[in-house]
């Protein structure tokens, strides 16, 4: 009887902490969709479309992305946090910019992420739609479903919507795709600090040392 009661009172600590974890779960999702919750607001530095950060920052962190480089994904989710925290504490300013290697479905991506940064919205929607991309592929880029992730964050549709039919930013991107192939970058993600290419071990110890160095 003793056994079976262990095993019962198991059981109900597994059923109980699922719920606790599911509930949890629940209010990070709410949290993370909440109208306003810009990401200006969660690390307290002045955002200025693709770039975020204190403008006095000792420390200017590039990154050469394509929405559609797995590595660039990779990027986003393992080392843009860190990067994150240190545009928060001061020591970094980040700037993302394009390099256009997917073709097409490249330019709709970065179409798209402009659209969201002319409300305000740029890094929210960068992060998510690689969530996307590496869920679905490509599928990911259509303009429809483009247009659906802004209306899912909340942002206005007509306005996202009339932008990315018109292809209101495409000579932007255009003339930063061209600056940076005449800075030698020809491949995603490519990373400068301080001006100087990042070739070192893509891991968050490496990277704080490497941005450490350069505050000095």
């Amino acid at each position: 009887m003793v056994f079976w009661g262990l095993i019962g009172l198991g059981i109900l600590l597994i059923i109980a902490l699922g719920a606790i974890g599911y509930v949890n779960s629940q209010k990070s999702k709410a949290a993370a969709s909440e109208p306003g919750a810009t990401i200006d607001e969660r690390v307290g530095q002045p955002v200025d479309r693709t770039t975020i950060g204190d403008p006095n920052a000792p420390v200017l962190v590039e990154t050469y992305e394509d929405f559609l480089c797995s590595h660039c994904a990779d990027f986003t989710f393992e080392l843009g946090p860190v990067l994150m925290e240190l545009v928060k504490d001061g020591t970094v300013r980040w700037e993302y910019k394009y390099r256009v290697i997917g073709g097409a479905d490249s330019y709709n991506a970065n179409l798209a992420a402009e659209c969201a940064a002319d409300q305000g919205k740029f890094w929210e929607y960068h992060e998510e739609l690689f969530r996307r991309i590496a869920d679905q592929g490509k599928i990911a880029v259509f303009p429809k479903n483009l247009k659906k992730l802004a209306e899912r964050m909340g942002l206005n549709g007509d306005q996202f919507n009339a932008c990315l039919d018109k292809k209101e930013h495409l000579k932007e991107i255009q003339k930063i795709d061209q600056l940076a192939a005449a800075r030698g970058v020809n491949g995603t993600p490519t990373i400068f600090i301080n001006g100087q290419r990042y070739d070192g071990p893509r891991t968050p110890d490496a990277f704080r040392a490497a941005i450490a160095a350069a505050a000095q």
